[in-house]
């Protein structure tokens, strides 16, 4: 996504405000900086938007100190649910991850708060979500959640057919990957982690798309990956599904329904265990 949302907070003691122009009546202030995209920078200092200034701190403290995602979604949207009219409600959406959870917030977040001093944040968000809607618009037509999941049968790194619905019964996670991806890659690691924690109710399948056949088996034992995968030779099978990025997940409960799918936002896939 290029209008990625970064949010910076600085305080006068730890970065000089004369490197950020500000006036010199406001030097000795402290000041929260927020960077919307590349390009744009605003301020608010506590002198100037004292009500605004002082509710981004008390939602940043809501957040301080926790580093598991999962849990920091909770607490922002927690938070958000219970503070529509806060501008560090929108503030907050730096801290959420995943496409679901930000169009929680955003659509929680009260009309006041939208067009208040955050305004440009919250619009900046928005945008980003819409940027999102258009770029997946094929993968909402060919995955709609709640209809049953389409079907396929694919070549698995032993040589042996595997189709999609003989592991009806259980939860399927569909990872659509490919060894040139180094999202999918690095995701590894944590994807073990959470199938060894629930492989008792859960099976993912990995399916290389947009591949060649010795480089995916190359990745395969590189990183020593545990789940059934298949290699979708002419993306076949990504097409059908509307496949547009890796990584994208798509998760299927056990009567073979798709109950969620994303890009890349693995975290939001797991809030479902």
């Amino acid at each position: 996504m290029n209008k990625q949302v970064i949010i910076t907070i600085l305080l006068a003691l730890a970065l000089p405000l004369s490197a950020w122009a500000q006036p010199e009546s406001v030097k000795a202030d402290s000041i929260i900086v927020l960077e919307y995209g590349y390009q744009a920078i605003d301020s608010i200092t506590a002198s100037q938007s004292p009500v605004t200034y002082q509710q981004i701190r008390e939602a940043e403290a809501v957040v301080q100190g926790i580093t598991d995602q999962k849990v920091k979604n909770h607490a922002v949207l927690d938070y958000v649910l219970s503070h529509p009219d806060s501008d560090g409600s929108v503030y907050l959406l730096g801290h959420v991850n995943g496409v679901g959870n930000g169009r929680k917030c955003l659509s929680a977040i009260s009309e006041r708060a939208r067009n208040g001093n955050m305004k440009k944040l919250y619009d900046a968000y928005d945008a980003g979500i819409k940027e999102f809607d258009e770029m997946t618009a094929k993968t909402r037509e060919a995955c709609p959640i709640g209809k049953e999941a389409k079907d396929f049968t694919l070549e698995d790194i032993n040589g042996k057919q595997l189709t999609l619905s003989s592991l009806r019964g259980r939860y399927v996670l569909l990872d659509f990957w490919g060894s040139w991806c180094v999202n999918c890659i690095a995701a590894f690691p944590q994807m073990k982690a959470f199938y060894e924690q629930h492989r008792d109710q859960l099976e993912i399948v990995g399916v290389a798309f947009h591949d060649q056949k010795d480089k995916w088996k190359k990745a395969v034992q590189e990183n020593a990956l545990p789940w059934k995968l298949v290699f979708d030779q002419e993306d076949s099978v990504a097409e059908r599904y509307g496949i547009v990025a890796a990584p994208t997940y798509v998760l299927i409960d056990p009567e073979g329904k798709v109950v969620e799918w994303t890009i890349g936002d693995r975290e939001t896939i797991e809030e479902y265990f």
